[in-house]
């Protein structure tokens, strides 16, 4: 319904307007008399004769050619004088001294080389900002030289003075240093390409000067150095006694090398001193060659004393203080001397593990933590270890070994016993250690009486009280 309604207004505008007139009417005028009109007589005018129509020409234009300027394409010769212009600033250190217009220069190069062909003028252009940029930077770059090149020249020479070249080397260090007065002159002069030149050479001259010197001075250190070592390892190895000689030779030649040094004698220095140097390491040598060999013939010694002492225990009879008699049982030591040396020459020596029967502290066995019934057989191993020592050539472990075995042997013998008396009862003469002592198959010395009471403590509670039928262990003498 709605939309009939709407329909039926959009007709009725529309008519509405096909009925509204678009324009005014016209006003309408009311009519003038017309006057009468006399008509002129119609002149003849004579015939024209037609004009005949020439066919037209065609006209031909001829085109005109504009001639173009013929462009020149860039040379190798060109481009060769930019990078001769580019190398000279380089060369005078641009990069380092004015890098931002070096580095503008080589850029134009490449535009105009990237140019060449396409846009010759263009090329050109580069080409010569190129030119022109390498030309300031080379002016800049020797104007700065001069600047730093100086401040350097100076520094240097301080370092020679440092190490007194004037004094060690005083022609050298006059040659060298006077470059630095010509390069300052050539500077005032405005000539600063020669005077870079001047002080690079100044440069040069007093930095080579200052490497050899040094190095010179050095190793003039090093041999005191090492004199020095030497000699210390010398008070060590005790050389003063066992190479007294080469010792006085050191000594002399190394207080010369030192007077020769602070008198500026660098030649001199280093003859002294290194032969001090080889003196003192002869020295060390030979006091340790020679201590060796007395301890070792005093390890030698030991060894075989040792080694009887132990073949004498051996033929002893002994009672321990539980009342247990060992048997002689003899012993020698020369067989298991053959046997370790032919070992020795057999195997290759073994790193001389400290052994266990002998603590690490102090190198001290504890005679309480052995049995009596094996201090004789301690005393062998001990013994037999000190012999494998030796041969290797650890004669100071081997020494103790050898010391070791002594204190064994010596607590063994304490056990030994020269024969058991038994105590008698004589109504006249009664029996007491006193009197046992005194008798000739005992001691025959009543003072010893002691050694008989210490020896049988566990039975003896008091020396004065002995009971007949007692067995009493007669020490050893």
């Amino acid at each position: 319904m709605k939309n009939i309604i709407r329909l039926l207004i959009i007709f009725t505008i529309a008519f509405s307007l096909l009925n509204c007139p678009s324009a005014p009417k016209p006003v309408e005028k009311t009519p003038e008399e017309k006057k009468p009109v006399v008509e002129k007589p119609v002149e003849k005018k004579p015939e024209e004769k037609p004009v005949e129509k020439k066919p037209e020409e065609k006209v031909v234009k001829k085109a005109t050619v504009e001639k173009k300027p013929v462009i020149q394409p860039v040379s190798d010769e060109e481009v060769r004088e930019v990078r001769n212009a580019i190398a000279r600033a380089e060369e005078a250190d641009a990069s380092y001294y004015d890098p931002d217009t070096i580095k503008a220069a080589k850029a134009d190069l490449d535009m105009a080389l990237t140019l060449k062909d396409k846009d010759p003028n263009k090329a050109r252009e580069y080409l010569k900002s190129a030119k022109e940029k390498a030309a300031l930077a080379f002016d800049n770059s020797v104007e700065r030289a001069a600047v730093v090149l100086s401040d350097r020249m100076e520094r240097m020479n301080a370092k020679l003075q440092e190490i007194e070249a004037d004094k060690f080397m005083p022609d050298l260090y006059r040659e060298a240093v006077a470059g630095i007065e010509e390069a300052k002159k050539l500077y005032s002069e405005g000539k600063l390409s020669e005077a870079r030149d001047a002080a690079y050479a100044a440069l040069k001259k007093m930095s080579d000067l200052y490497d050899l010197l040094d190095k010179r001075i050095r190793w003039v250190r090093i041999l005191k150095r090492d004199t020095e070592q030497y000699l210390d390892d010398s008070e060590k190895v005790d050389a003063a006694t066992w190479a007294p000689d080469e010792l006085a030779k050191t000594n002399e030649l190394y207080f010369k090398g030192l007077e020769a040094f602070q008198n500026y004698d660098l030649d001199s220095a280093e003859q002294y001193l290194g032969s001090a140097r080889e003196a003192a390491k002869d020295a060390v040598t030979l006091a340790r060659e020679r201590k060796v060999a007395t301890v070792k013939k005093k390890t030698e010694d030991l060894m075989l004393e040792v080694m009887k002492e132990i073949e004498e225990a051996s033929k002893l009879t002994v009672v321990t203080e539980e009342g247990t008699v060992i048997e002689p049982e003899p012993w020698k030591g020369e067989e298991i001397l053959k046997e370790e040396e032919k070992k020795q020459k057999e195997e290759k020596p073994e790193s001389g593990d400290q052994s266990l029967l002998i603590p690490k502290d102090d190198g001290a066995a504890v005679l309480g933590d052995v049995s009596q019934l094996s201090f004789l057989d301690q005393a062998k191993k001990l013994w037999k270890l000190g012999v494998v020592e030796k041969n290797k050539g650890n004669y100071e472990k081997a020494m103790q070994y050898f010391l070791e075995a002594k204190r064994y042997i010596a607590a063994y013998k304490d056990l030994a016993v020269q024969t058991v008396y038994t105590v008698r009862l004589i109504p006249e003469r009664r029996d007491c250690l006193w009197r046992i002592a005194e008798y000739d198959f005992i001691y025959g010395d009543p003072y010893l009486w002691p050694k008989i009471w210490r020896r049988n403590r566990k039975l003896i509670q008091n020396p004065d009280l002995i009971y007949p039928g007692w067995k009493l262990v007669i020490p050893p003498k």
